[in-house]
């Protein structure tokens, strides 16, 4: 286990809920969200952090593997597959640009809330177009509405949060054809508005997954059946997460 003292507060997010991800309903609901878009073929997870969403596409019997550029995330999110007997040589810390320069390509690219991270956006999303295959998938999730902008975006190291108009005019700039674009995580707008806006403190997210006493259980499981029946079957105006999936033409 890695000494949490030595972790930005990024990587302790991301440790954390490596241990998590698959009881924690929004996690769960996303990927399945993302999931569904995943064309057959190979899949990689670009910045795959605790490793959810490769163990549960691998458990859905797709051939997948992740990325990630952190080791102590990348030793986590090994620990999160070997702990459900999965292979945990699925996820490497390895470079996007090392995978580029040997000539590598994927019939579907993921990546989850990793390009907020990364000033030069423009060129980061330029890197998974030219890894993903022709005719193949790229799906990216980012946080959305700048009006949600708070010290928690800070601490998360993000550069901004996103628009529709935003995220399709990055795809827009490469061969790709936006196949879907959407929000997700209505429901969480606005209590992430009220705390970390107005009272500019950070939601603890350990109601999602292990909060105890039987009123935290009911209410996990009122919120995920939420996620599955509504939030993953209606396109919301608005939401705390941006979902596209594209498809390279040429």
């Amino acid at each position: 286990m890695p000494d949490p003292t030595t972790l930005t507060d990024l990587e302790r997010h991301e440790v954390s809920l490596a241990e998590h991800q698959l009881t924690d309903f929004r996690a769960v609901n996303l990927f399945r969200m993302v999931g569904a878009r995943v064309l057959p073929g190979s899949v990689i997870d670009v910045g795959c952090g605790g490793g959810g969403m490769v163990a549960w596409l691998l458990e859905q019997g797709h051939d997948a593997r992740g990325i990630d550029m952190s080791p102590s995330t990348v030793r986590a999110a090994q620990r999160f597959l070997e702990g459900r007997g999965l292979d945990p040589s699925r996820i490497d810390c390895v470079q996007l640009e090392a995978l580029i320069a040997d000539g590598q390509h994927c019939d579907n690219v993921i990546s989850m809330d990793v390009i907020e991270h990364i000033e030069d956006d423009q060129g980061a999303f330029a890197k998974l177009f030219e890894l993903t295959r022709v005719g193949g998938r790229l799906i990216v999730t980012v946080p959305a509405m700048m009006s949600l902008w708070s010290e928690r975006d800070v601490a998360m190291k993000h550069y901004r949060r996103y628009a529709p108009a935003e995220l399709r005019a990055l795809a827009e700039r490469h061969a790709l054809r936006v196949e879907d674009l959407r929000y997700w995580n209505m429901l969480g707008a606005p209590p992430t508005y009220l705390k970390q806006k107005l009272s500019r403190k950070a939601l603890d997210e350990s109601f999602r997954y292990g909060k105890p006493g039987l009123g935290a259980r009911l209410l996990r499981g009122g919120l995920s059946a939420w996620f599955r029946v509504v939030e993953n079957n209606v396109r919301p105006p608005l939401g705390l997460t941006l979902i596209m999936s594209a498809t390279r033409l040429e």
